[in-house]
């Protein structure tokens, strides 16, 4: 029995003593450090990732503050283009004629008087003292009217021209005089930035400019029976045709609806060849309603269709372009 334990003891010592073929260590080891290699690697490349991100990030921000500014420089410059030239604004029309009425506007009472200081703190800036526009030694002035002559920008300042009329005293004869009103814009409102200063209207009647024309004429051409003919079917069709059943033979259908009739055609002008002509004439027409009668001056461009023309181009100027 001694000898069976023995033996069994023996074979369990034998048994533990061989490694467990079940449980491959050596293996186990390199696949461990191989994970951690690659939790290693992938941990790099999300710090990278995220450095990268925050990189274009910031050039994105970057990028728009510079598009912000951009826009703005742009909006700075199509405004200053808009207000140097002749404008109307109902919104700023209704502000100075308001401003205009208040200011030129001084009675002899005293209670009118801080009525009038108040009222005019409202229109001036608030870095203005009231000092300047408190005229306690002016006569009585009342205010007739005023119109907007012209807007325009000086100095990066914008500036609204007026025509104001206002009596002195007891005298009723209305005096007219032309004022510059230097006021800022900003979200539909506006504010006046100093005493408005006397000035003179701008004579805007002048010679500024020469309409762009070919002076050649092809006298065989403008002479011609296919020319002559298309010039009067085209007029008559023009004024007596809508614009929609203008488009068979006009590349941008223009029609008078029968409002008019043609009265006569002169001064045919024809230019260019046979396949890129300009004609230009004057026509007269009858208004069918009141039986008056103006003049326009026409220009067509066309080219050969068929055995007619085809008018690729109509403006009413003869040349059109202004220099």
């Amino acid at each position: 029995m001694f000898d069976k334990l023995k033996s069994i003891k023996k074979g369990y010592v034998k048994s533990r003593d061989k490694p467990d073929q079940s449980l491959p260590y050596a293996k186990v080891q390199k696949r461990g450090k191989w994970i951690r290699r690659f939790v290693k690697i992938a941990l790099v490349l999300v710090g990278l990732s995220g450095a990268i991100a925050f990189i274009k990030a910031s050039n994105v921000s970057q990028t728009n503050h510079k598009l912000i500014a951009k826009m703005k420089t742009y909006d700075d410059k199509l405004e200053k283009a808009s207000m140097g030239q002749s404008a109307y604004s109902p919104s700023l029309n209704r502000y100075a004629q308001g401003f205009f009425q208040t200011y030129f506007t001084q009675s002899d009472n005293d209670d009118d008087k801080q009525k009038r200081l108040k009222a005019l703190k409202k229109y001036f800036a608030t870095n203005i003292s009231s000092t300047i526009y408190d005229n306690q030694d002016s006569q009585k002035e009342t205010y007739v009217g005023s119109r907007l002559l012209n807007t325009f920008t000086k100095n990066d300042v914008k500036i609204a021209q007026y025509q104001v009329g206002y009596t002195v005293g007891n005298d009723k004869n209305t005096i007219i005089r032309v004022f510059n009103l230097p006021f800022a814009q900003k979200a539909g409102q506006y504010t006046v930035l100093a005493l408005p200063y006397a000035t003179t209207e701008q004579d805007i009647v002048g010679h500024v400019g020469k309409i762009d024309q070919d002076d050649t004429n092809n006298a065989t051409l403008a002479s011609s029976h296919k020319v002559q003919a298309f010039v009067k079917a085209f007029s008559e069709k023009y004024v007596s045709s809508k614009a929609s059943d203008m488009s068979l033979i006009m590349k941008e259908p223009e029609g008078l609806e029968g409002q008019y009739a043609v009265k006569s055609i002169d001064q045919v002008n024809v230019s260019g060849s046979k396949d890129n002509m300009n004609i230009k004439y004057l026509l007269t027409l009858t208004d069918t309603e009141t039986k008056l009668e103006h003049s326009e001056q026409i220009t067509l461009t066309v080219s050969p269709k068929g055995s007619t023309y085809y008018v690729v181009k109509m403006i009413h100027t003869q040349g059109g372009l202004l220099n």
